[in-house]
């Protein structure tokens, strides 16, 4: 040991939060989870430029790609193929296979249906306006 150095050291006093302080903590806590469940909130915006129609899904084969029908016209089904719930989550295409949902599309470079949003019941009366 260098000399000259003293090696004892005084225990350090541990800090602690006064009872005054425990109250104001909790309604921060709880304006934090207030504000956090607000923000999570999802926001559905749809592109001004997705057209709207009534869309069935083939039922997928094992030996053809995957088509589907809008407004009675067949396309194909791009392989990155996103479709949105009401809820904003992603849908299974085959969980609504055969199904007809009404909703706004886009389409790929290809002609291929690439994204769907199925439209709400309030959406769907806004589109008629």
């Amino acid at each position: 040991m260098p000399a000259g150095r003293d090696t004892h050291r005084p225990p350090q006093e541990s800090v602690k939060p006064s009872r005054s302080l425990w109250p104001s903590l909790a309604c921060a806590a709880a304006l934090l989870l207030g504000t956090a469940s607000a923000a999570a909130q999802p926001v559905r915006v749809l592109p001004d430029d997705a057209a709207a129609a009534r869309l069935v899904i083939a039922a997928p084969s094992a030996g053809a790609p995957q088509t589907a029908t809008l407004d009675g016209k067949r396309v194909g089904v791009a392989p990155g193929l996103r479709l949105f719930g009401t809820d904003n989550q992603l849908l299974a295409s085959a969980a609504v296979a055969g199904q007809k949902l009404p909703v706004r599309y886009k389409l790929d470079l290809y002609g291929q249906l690439l994204t769907a949003w199925v439209l709400s019941e309030a959406e769907q009366q806004a589109l008629k306006k």
